[in-house]
């Protein structure tokens, strides 16, 4: 169940046509976000997703200021992020990293740790907090993530992988930040500790207004918590729409792929989605240089030649939502979906 939560003094994030480019040797350079443009609002929870080198990471980064900007806008509020760097970002963002235990200083105490933030936070304002008031903040924030006080006084090695996500989740809301962006936070956590984990965020946006960028390759797991999906690969936006209709409904052959490789617990159901991954996979073929053609030409079994040699824009899909697909419209009901694909012209790429 998605929380239902007020805004607070949160502001919207907006990303618009955003350009990463990571330089790979001598005036040559990697696109990993292509023209991509997003937007979390105030108190809403969005998720991104896609496979691994889709570019989510890189975006996520874009925002923390941790990676460079070729194109495009990133804005919090009125604030333009774009060369905002250090001190002067607002620190009402903050981060989740996926993996907790790389994540925290193995030398440090949890309570050293979580009082990090704040000694930073009052060098850059001048506002000096006291010891006392350093561990009031610690205590109250480890009871708001579920664990007890005593919690401070003992070191990472200590914890199991869910409970240091809770002390990481607990450190990146010690400043009492109104975005929290999750760049693949339960991934490497058990499926049990996974659910943990979401509930855990589910109460803290309700309880504190907080709006949430999700960001993983699962789309049952940001099924689960977001209200918006934005679904990318090779760095492109290939459909967008509530999470409820994305999920149900996909109308993107990609998203479509996803959601056949989502995982559950219905054996049943998994051994179908297998099957039909299986009779609409492709021989494996080289990507067409982006901007040349739909990045998905190579692996979609729907694709004619138009997909090969024109981009498709991001445009109003049929049941709602957005798609960038020249065949949204001729792509089989989801749910009476064939094993092999139905050609409109031309063959399969």
């Amino acid at each position: 169940m998605k929380a239902a939560t007020t805004a607070g003094e949160a502001a919207e994030l907006t990303v618009s046509d955003l350009v990463v480019d990571y330089p790979i040797g001598w005036r040559r350079h990697r696109r990993a976000v292509d023209g991509v443009s997003l937007s979390v609002p105030a108190g809403r929870a969005v998720g991104l997703v896609g496979e691994s080198g889709s570019g989510k990471s890189s975006l996520a980064k874009a925002v923390l200021g941790m990676a460079p900007l070729s194109a495009g806008r990133i804005a919090y509020g009125t604030t333009v992020l774009n060369d905002l760097r250090g001190a002067a970002r607002p620190q009402d963002i903050q981060v989740v990293f996926q993996d907790p235990y790389s994540s925290l200083d193995p030398t440090k105490t949890i309570g050293y740790t979580l009082q990090e933030p704040l000694r930073a936070h009052s060098a850059r304002t001048g506002r000096s907090l006291s010891r006392a008031e350093r561990e009031e903040s610690v205590r109250a924030m480890l009871a708001k993530v579920g664990l007890p006080a005593e919690t401070a006084g003992r070191y990472p090695s200590q914890f199991s992988g869910g409970q240091r996500q809770r002390i990481s989740i607990a450190r990146a809301l010690i400043l009492q930040p109104r975005l929290l962006i999750c760049d693949e936070a339960v991934s490497a956590l058990d499926l049990s500790i996974q659910a943990q984990i979401l509930n855990l965020l589910l109460e803290l946006q309700a309880e504190l207004g907080l709006s949430l960028l999700f960001i993983t390759h699962d789309l049952s797991v940001v099924n689960h918590i977001a209200e918006d999906l934005v679904v990318l690969f090779r760095g492109r936006v290939m459909e967008t729409g509530s999470a409820e209709l994305v999920y149900r409904q996909p109308q993107h052959p990609y998203t479509r792929q996803l959601v056949m490789s989502a995982p559950t617990q219905d054996l049943e159901a998994q051994r179908a989605r297998r099957e039909r991954r299986e009779a609409l996979a492709l021989p494996p073929a080289r990507p067409a240089p982006l901007g040349e053609a739909c990045p998905f030409a190579h692996r979609c079994a729907f694709a004619v030649e138009r997909c090969r040699n024109e981009r498709p824009l991001l445009r109003d899909a049929p049941l709602g939502g957005q798609v960038a697909c020249h065949r949204a419209d001729e792509l089989p009901p989801w749910s009476e979906e064939h094993t092999q694909p139905r050609e409109a012209s031309g063959s399969p790429a």
